[in-house]
């Protein structure tokens, strides 16, 4: 990915412990390298972190992910973001690949305690601008960062319709999937509210189809709650889906039970695949389970793909659960990367006489309407090959 350069000096970036492969790739993509970071931990398991590099005036990126341990992470990226505003930086940016505590919402009694919001006022305080993948509840996390007398400027909250779109449109190449019989599909109500219009216009902007972002008309799971055990269970899907490639969207895999469960209805009504793209893959297993469970599951599973981002990386955290990632024959990695840089370029850009109305639009990224996008060798998003041993290719 080749991005527009002035004599601007480069952002210094700076990457907790779990998010190092991605801080790299995009550090690469930004033209700067990731600082280096010493990091000790003491025998009652305390931390200490010290940026090696001289920060002052510069613009700093901290990179952290709740890959791993989230509570220590957490604490890590706290300390970096302290560390480099002590040194004097410029401003500090926070990129969140995947949010601790994201998976809590606004829903708490007097006997709990908001875990999103606490985590939200706790890392705001050392930062002025944050950019976030694809977190589990949009409106409530952009609204505490940006809430009146907090020192962020700005708020991202990433969706990656873009890189999942040119990912579908490479599937189409491929004749795995037939673009006259897709159907675009939300897992449940819940996940339905997670595709915005920007989500949908960017979808329907580089596949090139004739829909209205406005309109939400697409198909979904119907749940139904048991009244003895309080589980619910899929029970039905809102339209026909006889012979359609069904495409399902997610914010994240957990331990892959409800995707499973969906697709086994989906097989069962006639569809003639079934799709999942999801931005985490936690694959979390059960106490006593193989740590591999939750991949093993959808292995054995009627599911043809499941398409995730490297937000979510398990290298530094469970070697196992990568290894077993990589070896999956239905679990393809997409790389983000090159499109969270050109957002961080975006925000930091500065604007001339000579800048282009959409150059730093962030918006215009999301919606795939960038003036990068357009070129025919676009850099900011490709896509995964499809497994020589994917179901998919028994579609052809």
């Amino acid at each position: 990915m080749e991005h527009k350069h002035n004599s601007k000096p480069k952002p210094v970036i700076v990457s907790g412990f779990s998010s190092q492969h991605f801080a790299e790739e995009v550090a690469t993509c930004l033209n700067t390298q990731v600082t280096e970071v010493q990091r000790r931990q003491f025998d009652d398991k305390e931390i200490q972190t010290t940026i090696e590099a001289n920060v002052r005036g510069r613009e700093v990126i901290v990179v952290a992910s709740a890959a791993g341990d989230p509570n220590k992470q957490e604490k890590e990226a706290r300390l970096l973001m302290r560390a480099a505003g002590r040194s004097g930086a410029k401003s500090v940016t926070l990129v969140l690949p995947y949010m601790w505590y994201g998976r809590s919402d606004d829903n708490w009694d007097e006997r709990n305690s908001p875990a999103l919001i606490d985590t939200i006022e706790t890392l705001r305080e050392h930062c002025q601008n944050v950019v976030i993948a694809d977190p589990h509840n949009h409106g409530l996390t952009r609204e505490k960062f940006l809430d009146s007398g907090s020192p962020v400027r700005n708020c991202v909250t990433l969706h990656f319709a873009y890189p999942f779109a040119i990912q579908l449109k490479h599937m189409f190449n491929e004749k795995v999937l037939l673009p006259d019989k897709l159907l675009l599909s939300h897992a449940d109500a819940g996940s339905s509210k997670r595709i915005s219009r920007s989500f949908r216009s960017s979808l329907y902007n580089v596949l090139e189809l004739d829909r209205n972002p406005d309109q939400d008309d697409w198909g979904q799971g119907l749940k139904d709650r048991d009244k003895a055990t309080g589980k619910t269970r899929f029970k039905g899907f809102s339209t026909d889906v006889d012979g359609q490639d069904v495409v399902i969207f997610e914010d994240m895999i957990a331990s892959g039970g409800t995707i499973c469960e969906l697709a086994d209805l989906l097989k069962n009504m006639g569809a003639r695949s079934v799709t999942v793209f999801a931005t985490s893959g936690l694959f979390i297993s059960p106490v006593g389970k193989p740590k591999t469970a939750a991949i093993d599951r959808i292995n054995a599973s009627r599911i043809d793909a499941v398409y995730i981002t490297d937000t979510y990386d398990h290298r530094l955290t469970d070697a196992k659960i990568h290894f077993a990632i990589r070896h999956s024959p239905v679990i393809h990695t997409i790389s983000t990367t090159a499109y969270t840089a050109a957002v961080i370029e975006a925000m930091h850009a500065e604007v001339g006489e000579g800048t282009h109305s959409d150059d730093n639009s962030i918006s215009a990224i999301l919606r795939g309407r960038h003036p990068d996008q357009a070129d025919p060798q676009q850099r900011i998003a490709s896509p995964a090959r499809i497994k020589e041993s994917s179901p998919l290719l028994r579609l052809r």
